[in-house]
This record gives structure tokens, sequence and C-alpha cells, in this order.
């Protein structure tokens, strides 16, 4: 999330915002690191900025990032880290952050998720006079506002392509179906690869002639090197698509992780065929009326054990 706001006790609007929310960064092991990041207070109050970085990890399902304590960009471990010192800044204005970072003691042809905290604090009228100033800690009196986290992945190598690797950890759907209930199926990605890479791909459900019948494109999340995440996507059709025919993330309104193909009955077998990147995958269904099946059963139980409850009358 790029965008935090929250209500304190003293009724002050905060609302701070960082650009970019999420970037992944390239590096040598010979270089070094540098990252800048656009922080702008949005809200009606001066806030005092510091920054911190400490470590994530995805939490394998939806993507969300996990914060753990930080090992080798945190400034308290490594204290050559530069990123910056505490600032003040006003309402309406923006600064640059710009951190820099020494990776050559760090192990190569691997991936570093890190987590920019943008920790804001409110602070006097007195001490926020000043546009973007640097401040005293000690001198100044503030309460805690927030805090907002730009996601920063960093991948040290040689090589600067992607070397991601995903596949289909797992494709949770029934095989047999009641012909009323629907076909329903989850995906879980996975990337065994160096390097993060982007969910690209759709599921085409068919009937038994082959004719597609419904449709679902994926949304181009990131799954991290050596992590899994459930695969979202929504109904595919023309409007969510640009005019070269690449999906718009901006134009899409409704995601899920359980796709969901309803129509009014389904009978005999259908085809679901799955790509994810370069890999295809198909799963077949098989549709049967068991509920009908089961309401003549039960009328019949029921005809029969009147009938001779008649019969024992007589």
């Amino acid at each position: 999330m790029n965008v935090v706001k929250a209500q304190t006790t003293t009724k002050q609007e905060f609302s701070l915002s960082v650009s970019p929310p999420v970037a992944y960064l390239y590096a040598k092991p010979s270089e070094k690191l540098r990252h800048t990041l656009i922080v702008k207070n949005d809200g009606q109050s001066s806030l005092r900025i510091s920054i911190n970085v400490t470590d994530f990890k995805a939490d394998g399902t939806t993507g969300q990032p996990i914060l753990q304590p930080g090992k080798v960009f945190n400034k308290e471990i490594n204290p050559e880290l530069s990123f910056g010192e505490p600032f003040t800044l006003a309402p309406g204005r923006s600064h640059s952050v710009n951190l820099q970072f020494d990776v050559s003691g760090l192990a190569t042809e691997k991936e570093y998720p890190l987590a920019v905290l943008v920790n804001a604090t409110y602070v006097d009228s007195v001490e926020a006079s000043s546009t973007t100033q640097i401040i005293n800690p000690k001198t100044t009196k503030a309460k805690i506002a927030g805090t907002v986290v730009s996601n920063m992945i960093v991948y040290i190598g040689q090589e600067d392509t992607n070397q991601g690797l995903l596949s289909l950890a797992n494709i949770n759907m029934p095989h047999l179906i009641d012909s009323f209930s629907g076909i329903k199926f989850e995906l879980l990605a996975k990337n065994s690869g160096k390097t993060a890479d982007v969910i690209e791909g759709r599921a085409i459900i068919k009937n038994i002639f082959k004719h597609t019948i419904s449709e679902y494109i994926f949304y181009p999340d990131f799954v991290l090197a050596n992590t899994t995440r459930m695969v979202r996507g929504t109904k595919s059709i023309p409007e969510i698509f640009d005019n070269e025919g690449f999906l718009n993330p901006e134009k899409v309104d409704t995601l899920t992780t359980q796709f969901f193909y309803k129509p009014p009955m389904m009978f005999g077998v259908y085809t679901i065929e799955l790509e994810l990147a370069e890999e295809r995958y198909q799963e077949t269904v098989v549709a049967l009326p068991f509920s009908v099946l089961a309401a003549i059963g039960i009328g019949f139980l029921i005809f029969w054990t009147y009938s001779q409850i008649v019969k024992k009358i007589k």
C-alpha cells in the first residue's frame, strides 16, 4: 500500500504517500545500490519523517509482505548504510529520499526482499516553520502519526535478466460435480527461479464440443523467488484490455482467487485449459445431475414406504 490515512485522538489527519510503492532493483556485487523515493505529505499537519529498512517475506498465499527482523540491510547492524537524516515535511510538500547500500559483502545470485519504512510523527509548529529541514529529535516534541511502507526487491548477481520460473504448484478443482453447482477452482503459483516473476496467463473452460464457454485472465501479480502465491484473475471481457490486446490493470474492477463458472445447468465432460507463463495444463470435469437423481430416489423411497403402509392397513 502506498497511501495510509489515519486519525489520532487530537483529530489531526495523517495522509502520507510514497512513490514508488514497489521497486525491483538489480545490482552487481561490485556496485553500490542507489534508490530514490518521493515522499509527499498530503495531510494538514507538518510531519517529522525518518527512514528505516528491514527484511520481509511473502506469506505464500496472498503475496502480502510479513516484516522480519533486519539482518543485512538494517542500519543498527550495519551502520554504514545511508538512509539520510530525519526531516520535517510541511503539508502539501514532497521530498526526495536517496538511499544507498553497499552490497559487496552479500551473497550473489540471490534476491533480497526489503521493506522501506517511512515513519512519520507530528511536530510542533516551531519545528515545522520551514518546508523541509533537518531536525534535532532530542528537542522535538512529537506525537506518533503512522508508517508507510515501500517494498523494494533487490537482486544481486552478474546478470540483470529475468530468471523467474513459474509453474502451478497446486490446482484445487473437483473433477466430478453436480450439474447445478458450477465449476470452482483455485490455483497456486510457484516460482522456482532466482528472481521474482510476474504471473501471466489465462484459464479457458470448454464444453464437450470444444467450444469456449468462459475465459478468465490472470492478474499480473509478482511472485518472489522460491515462494508461492494464489493466482488472482477476472472474467476476460474486451473492456479490460488496451489497444494492443494486453490487460490494463487499472481497468480491472473485480479480482478473485476462486474462479467460478455457473450456468443454469451443466451436463457432460468439460475441459479447463490453464496457461501460466510457458506452462500448459489441462483438467477435466464431469457434470452429472446428482441432485435430480437424489430427489427422484427420495421420491421413490417415500412412495414405496407409503405403499407398504397402505398394504398393511388393508
